[in-house]
């Protein structure tokens, strides 16, 4: 039975998935994962943190069974409401309707969506703390950590900070203890991996939640996936911090990516004069050629330098109506984060229609780039398009 008491009476009462291999559709949980809710009991009454994911409801109540009743729950704690954390509050209310439920104004926005049914609720506000059977909770905000619903319970008189998908990772341990857990290389590398496909789009969030943190009387740090956080806490904040350095966007203005295709050489010699117009200018440039064998060799290197540059230019000629697919796989790895505030464009030549600028450019203005008209021109450059391409280079500055 996946229940251990952290504290005098305060319980972990997830579930523990070895089974699962894939977790929102394209994340890979080869060590599995575990769905954590956290139970307090209080001479008042008891207090709640987050659920499991619904096909585990059973085993759950049989958990919080284990402990308490869930006629006894006074109030239900919302730290996240992706289905996986929010899956059996439904539950739970048809067993005691007079649950309330406490959570940030997204979270409970979504809650209403999500139990389509009226329920009690309370708004979390970090500038009021909440008193209940003895104990002291206060909020701390985790916005896009990774929702923008996130809010973390900090209780003084445990030292414990409930941060849900913060600080954990998808692992499945039977130990529950990060202290207890044998095999500590295969949690760092799962919380790694977790951080790099889940949370590091929200780098810039992260720093400053940390800071917020850091700053707290805490020895244990209770994740929504994976062990609980019973050591070295305030190293493991600094770890977390350090993970989000690695991915804070940076805009420099000097540094120009160029990445393109070229079936015919048209394109390449487009991109070939941009880039010499740019160095000749003093730009820094990175400078990709990409094609069907090397593009799984280079994306994760053109993927850095479009995060460190200040400018992004994507050439492709069009092939049956659109730009050719990689860009469009490229571009599925970058997220508004990383394309706001910097600029972009697209260019490239065609032959029947020209549709490759357009559509690159209006993926670019999807990701927040801030989109310079494209140039695109018929097959070969003659002397009018060296001079078109040439104005199109002025508008880039």
């Amino acid at each position: 039975m996946n229940v251990l008491e952290l504290k005098k009476n305060f319980y972990s009462i997830g579930y523990v998935d070895h089974a699962l291999k894939v977790f929102d559709v394209a994340v890979l949980t080869e060590e599995g994962t575990s769905y954590n809710s956290y139970l307090l009991k209080t001479s008042e009454g008891t207090v709640v943190w987050e659920t499991v994911k619904a096909p585990f409801v059973d085993t759950y109540l049989e958990h919080l069974q284990a402990v308490s009743s869930a006629q006894d729950i006074k109030y239900l704690f919302v730290t996240h409401t992706e289905p996986d954390h929010s899956g059996s509050i439904a539950r739970l209310l048809d067993l005691n309707p007079n649950i309330t439920i406490v959570a940030s104004t997204p979270a409970l926005t979504n809650l209403t969506h999500i139990l389509r049914r009226p329920f009690k609720q309370m708004v979390m506000n970090p500038a009021k703390p909440f008193s209940f059977g003895g104990y002291t909770f206060q909020f701390v905000s985790g916005l896009m950590l990774h929702w923008p619903d996130v809010m973390f319970t900090y209780i003084p008189e445990l030292k414990v900070l409930i941060s849900c998908d913060a600080f954990g990772g998808h692992f499945a341990s039977d130990a529950m203890l990060l202290s207890k857990e044998p095999d500590q290389k295969g949690y760092y590398e799962a919380v790694d991996y977790y951080f790099d496909h889940i949370m590091a789009p929200f780098a810039n969030f992260i720093v400053p939640a940390c800071d917020r943190v850091e700053k707290l009387d805490l020895d244990m740090i209770c994740p929504g996936h994976g062990p609980v956080i019973d050591q070295d806490v305030q190293k493991q904040i600094q770890i977390y911090r350090e993970r989000a350095k690695k991915f804070l966007p940076v805009n420099d203005s000097n540094h120009v990516t160029i990445v393109y295709a070229s079936a015919y050489g048209y394109t390449r010699t487009m991109a070939e004069y941009l880039r010499d117009r740019l160095l000749q200018d003093g730009k820094k440039v990175s400078f990709y050629e990409i094609d069907a064998i090397n593009y799984e060799k280079e994306r994760n290197a053109i993927l850095d330098d479009i995060r460190t540059s200040g400018m992004l230019l994507l050439g492709s000629p069009t092939l049956v109506g659109d730009a050719i697919s990689l860009f469009y796989e490229l571009l599925s790895h970058i997220t508004w984060t990383i394309g706001q505030g910097k600029k972009a464009s697209a260019f490239g030549d065609y032959g029947w229609s020209g549709e490759a600028v357009k559509n690159l450019s209006d993926r670019l203005t999807q990701l927040h780039f801030k989109v310079i008209p494209g140039f695109r021109y018929p097959f070969a450059l003659d002397e009018e398009g060296k001079n078109e391409l040439a104005a199109y280079y002025e508008t880039l500055k």
